[in-house]
């Protein structure tokens, strides 16, 4: 019996031994395939300085890519490095433990490849300032862990795919799903901005300026409640500004100056109790300013210059006590200057140049 006991334990010793080779072996497998395609990486940058520094020893090592404490890579960040090359010269397929890609500030040319998408639980991708060009890949839309996407200051081309994001539905395993920043500054990107957006719902920032989008802003803007910052300078979008952006009771920055918007300004964006900047300059608006600009107090610049605004200030810039510039010249708005600002005790610029105000500001 005693010895029958000892068999069963040698048993039960050589079957968890196995099963830890197993897993040893693997892991090795998944740590050799990231490995070889760094080397390979490595051979076709050539004599590329950042390559001077990757030795013979393990890539975990290695200038810029970090790894997890089973040696399985998880980020590789070679920001600034003067690298130049081609994105498709490494295979994405082979890291699918990478949580972080930053390879902005560099030479890349070339296309995005679709084999980014490969890459199932990347959180944050910055490719920002390359050469790159050609139209973004669909096959980033399987990227559902993506919390931050980064591809301002390249020459891409094209539209926004609709389904890049969700599709609205609960059950949805597509789309930039977990998406908090998403800023696509200085591309030749155009089109529209997709309805399908305002099912990105973890959505923090969005920065699309100075690019060629077009079209109206999309009312589903307001089903980001989450939304902090929403720049979109220097493109042409026209139309009037949805009213659903009162909704969003996060938003700190909206900035739409240097567009083709039109129409009146919606009251609701009285509602943004925590509205920090407003910028409306250079558009084609009309009618009134909002009355409750300054509703949450936290109002520090604004600016709508250069539109057709007509009426009075609003009495709610009287007591905007963090208020710091204001810029409305340049559109045909009247009343008496005595009566416009009250305690504005940070107020250090304004210009009202160019209007059918009357009087002078008080001193006080």
């Amino acid at each position: 019996m005693a010895s029958t006991g000892k068999d069963r334990l040698l048993t039960v010793a050589v079957a968890w031994l196995a099963l830890l080779s197993t897993c040893e072996a693997n892991t090795n497998s998944t740590s050799d395939a990231e490995a070889e395609s760094l080397r390979e990486w490595r051979t076709l940058l050539k004599n590329q300085s950042i390559v001077q520094s990757w030795g013979n020893w393990s890539v975990c090592r290695w200038h810029g890519i970090t790894c997890n404490e089973k040696g399985e890579v998880t980020d590789i960040n070679l920001a600034e490095e003067g690298i130049q090359g081609k994105l498709d010269d490494l295979d994405f397929s082979s890291f699918p433990h990478l949580l972080k890609l930053d390879l902005s500030h560099n030479e890349f040319s070339g296309i995005i490849p679709s084999s980014i998408g490969m890459l199932s639980k990347l959180q944050y991708l910055d490719i920002s300032s390359n050469f790159l060009t050609g139209l973004l890949p669909l096959s980033l839309a399987n990227l559902t862990q993506l919390l931050v996407l980064n591809i301002s200051q390249n020459e891409i081309t094209g539209k926004l795919n609709p389904s890049l994001f969700p599709d609205g539905t609960e059950i949805t395993k597509f789309g930039l799903i977990s998406i908090q920043n998403l800023v696509l500054q200085d591309t030749s990107l155009t089109g529209p901005i997709p309805i399908s957006i305002g099912n990105a719902k973890q959505l923090v920032q969005i920065a699309l300026d100075r690019s060629y989008f077009t079209g109206q802003l999309p009312q589903s803007l307001g089903n980001l409640t989450k939304l902090s910052s929403l720049t979109l300078i220097e493109n042409k979008f026209s139309g009037v500004i949805p009213s659903s952006i009162g909704k969003l009771r996060n938003l700190a920055h909206l900035h739409l100056y240097n567009n083709q918007l039109s129409g009146s300004v919606p009251n609701e964006l009285g509602n943004l109790s925590s509205l920090i900047t407003l910028h409306l300059a250079n558009n084609n608006f009309s009618g009134h300013l909002p009355p409750q600009l300054c509703h949450g107090g936290k109002l520090v610049n604004f600016s709508a210059s250069n539109n057709s605004f007509i009426g009075p200030i609003p009495e709610s810039l009287k007591d905007c006590p963090n208020l710091i510039r204001v810029r409305l010249e340049y559109n045909q708005l009247d009343g008496y200057l005595d009566q416009v600002f009250g305690v504005c005790p940070s107020l250090n610029y304004i210009d009202l140049s160019y209007n059918r105000l009357q009087g002078e500001l008080s001193s006080r």
